[in-house]
């Protein structure tokens, strides 16, 4: 046993003693990962809270009697303000479910102002002054409004007019536009119902006395004030603080990156026996009272430990990389610290196993390193290391696809990895057995 050990000291010192080989292990897919990372993620991830949205409104709408439903879109934007045709507002009751706290007003979200002139409002959306600017048009409350069976409700556009650079705040605009705008027309539409309900049930006479109701109007006004409007606005979390962008990122990519890179560790820390051998020191084993299978164990245990230290040190870096961009301390790989150890010891032992399997079958140095390039381009071809994803049929023919898809249940805190594992362990400890036959048969001095 003490032999073996020895051996795996020396494959550990001189891995871990050379600095351009560490350089390849732990720094090249952490930089690939955090770059990727950054470039198709979220800087600083977490939430960002839209508000303050610049718009202008401009209310060209001249009235129809009394009414003025283009003012019901500067109350809603700017609830302070009031104009000569601004209406006084009557006591509604609160609406259901919202304590009766006024939830309509747009104050947080946007920082809107009031013009006179269209074309300024545009100009200003074009220079990057506003987001978006509202235009109601002039026939705005003739058209939309009623004022009997021969006026009807007809169809009016409200003009959103958005700067094509800010695509979220515009659309964010125009829905609230559309959201009160499609409820000033539901509220007419029913109004005009009423009235035209009660006409032909009571006559024209009853609707005359309805419309001059002090209560009848103060209810229909109800439906159409701010104080009573059903718009609300409700940010939500859409991603946590463990699957932001840029931390889902870095686990899919991260856990990639380092499954690729760890095939080349562990067949680099095998394949060194062409280079013992050419040394000689191979010979000098082989002739001491030390039985083969020491030799290649000790080989092989030295490179199991060097592929889980080079997991381990790419997984806290990682950990540490979507830290400092979420701007708080995240553990990306999930809660169950214990299966993100056994998953990365599957995975070191298969990368050992393949790297045996590969120094028993190749004959040179320049054979081995064919091969290996071949065989890790292809499991990271299949496996999902390059960037795009092929179906899980396909991509279960590689053995990183197995190891990064049981980081990824785990960063999402799923805990059925144990087919990942089994799958990482059984060919580790096929491909060494296969790999030592081969090595055995045509190790000679």
């Amino acid at each position: 046993m003490r032999k073996i050990w020895t051996i795996a000291w020396k494959e550990l010192y001189t891995t871990f003693t050379d600095r351009n080989l560490v350089i390849i292990m732990i720094a090249a897919p952490l930089a690939i990962a955090t770059i990727i990372g950054l470039a198709f993620g979220n800087l600083g991830g977490g939430d960002v809270p839209i508000k303050d949205i610049p718009v202008a409104i401009v209310n060209r709408d001249s009235g129809n009697g009394q009414q003025n439903y283009g003012e019901l879109f500067i109350n809603a934007f700017i609830p302070t303000a009031t104009t000569d045709t601004t209406p006084a507002q009557p006591a509604c009751p609160a609406a259901a479910g919202d304590g009766g706290q006024n939830q309509g007003t747009l104050d947080d979200l946007t920082n809107t102002v009031k013009l006179d002139d269209p074309a300024a409002a545009r100009a200003g959306v074009d220079d990057g002054t506003y987001t978006a600017a509202i235009i109601i048009p002039a026939d705005f409350s003739q058209k939309i409004g009623y004022s009997g069976p021969n006026d009807p409700v007809e169809a009016v556009a409200v003009e959103v007019y958005a700067n094509s650079g800010q695509v979220i705040g515009a659309g964010i605009i125009r829905s609230i536009v559309e959201s009160i705008g499609n409820q000033i027309a539901t509220s007419s539409i029913a109004l005009a119902s009423t009235l035209d309900t009660i006409g032909a049930e009571y006559g024209f006479a009853a609707v005359g006395q309805a419309a001059v109701s002090e209560s009848f109007g103060e209810q229909a006004a109800c439906a159409f004030t701010s104080t009573f409007n059903t718009l609300t606005i409700d940010q939500q979390t859409t991603a946590g603080e463990k699957s932001n962008s840029t931390v889902a990122i870095l686990v899919l990519f991260g856990s990639a990156q380092a499954m690729f890179f760890t095939l080349f560790t562990g067949q680099q820390g095998v394949l060194s026996v062409f280079d013992e051998r050419k040394q000689w020191t191979l010979q000098r084993l082989v002739v001491s009272p030390t039985p083969r299978i020491y030799i290649l164990l000790g080989k092989l245990v030295g490179t199991f430990v060097t592929c889980f230290v080079q997991l381990v040190a790419l997984f806290v870096f990682l950990t540490i990389v979507g830290s400092i961009l979420s701007g708080q301390v995240v553990q990306i790989w999930g809660d169950n610290i214990a299966l993100v150890v056994v998953v990365i010891a599957a995975a070191s032992l298969m990368s050992t196993g393949l790297g045996t399997l590969l120094a028993g079958i190749a004959r040179t140095p320049e054979q081995s390193a064919i091969i290996a390039q071949l065989i890790n381009l292809l499991m990271a071809f299949i496996g999902g290391a390059f960037g795009f994803q092929l179906p899980d049929e396909i991509a279960r023919l590689s053995l990183i696809y197995w190891g990064s898809n049981a980081f990824q249940k785990l960063a999402a805190n799923q805990t059925d990895v144990g087919l990942n594992i089994l799958v990482l362990a059984v060919f580790g400890v096929v491909l060494f057995g296969i790999g030592f036959w081969f090595f055995n048969r045509r190790l000679d001095i």
